[in-house]
């Protein structure tokens, strides 16, 4: 059964999330000694900033879709070559007995310009290996052994991006668990926190209290009464 992608259990946005904690704990650490009262120690908070510089060490997805697209545009590339490789083959075998002949069959290279992935290297390992054993009857086609060195050649190189490819989505997905994962970890920690802050300053510091205050927007800043985020007016 596949595995479920864990989700995040905020709305706040993850560019927001460091900046906001950091900046809790910086509050944290001003009231160090009225959170000691509840078990918060300093040693704790520290843990809590080290997640935090783990989680922004996590690539960004823009970085990781970055990368997922180069090593598709190598594998596009690679894929473009083969064919050629393929063609100038088929080519041969056409000249020689016709592209209706049971010989041209045998290659099975029929829609070969669609494919792509797997089915485009067992074509091409396909092609590579008929064309060995018809090599003598070919000769006279042009067909050489550098020819079959170079489709083979192309057909590595093609696999290798394939698999780079594929690396590639694989770690995407891999970071997005863990990022996510992560957040929801800090965030937990965060409003356990910040809770025990606003019951530190509920009936004395107003203003402290507020320090405490977490907005679930994907700004962390309050909505007005219009359910509208409140801009800073650099933002407006």
């Amino acid at each position: 059964m596949k595995k479920n992608s864990p989700r995040l259990k905020f709305s706040i946005a993850l560019s927001v999330l460091y900046t906001m904690a950091m900046a809790k704990i910086g509050f944290m650490l001003r009231d160090l000694v009225e959170f000691i009262k509840y078990g918060v120690t300093e040693e704790k908070l520290n843990a809590l900033k080290a997640m935090l510089t783990d989680f922004a060490n996590i690539p960004t997805d823009d970085e990781l879709v970055g990368v997922q697209v180069s090593a598709t545009q190598e594998k596009d590339e690679a894929a473009i070559l083969l064919r050629d490789a393929i063609a100038e083959i088929m080519q041969r075998v056409e000249n020689k007995f016709g592209a209706q002949s049971g010989n041209y069959r045998k290659f099975g290279v029929s829609g070969v310009s669609d494919l792509d992935g797997g089915k485009l290297s067992y074509v091409a390992r396909r092609v590579h290996r008929v064309a060995e054993t018809m090599a003598p009857q070919l000769e006279s086609e042009g067909l050489t052994p550098e020819l079959l060195t170079e489709l083979n050649s192309r057909l590595t190189t093609y696999e290798q991006a394939l698999s780079k490819q594929e690396d590639a989505i694989a770690d995407r997905d891999i970071a997005t668990e863990n990022r996510v994962e992560k957040a929801n970890e800090i965030y937990a920690l965060l409003v356990k926190y910040c809770n025990t802050g606003k019951q530190i300053w509920e009936d004395t510091n107003q203003a402290k209290y507020n320090d405490y205050i977490i907005y679930d927007t994907p700004t962390g800043k309050p909505k007005d009464k219009d359910n509208q985020e409140v801009l800073s007016e650099t933002e407006q």
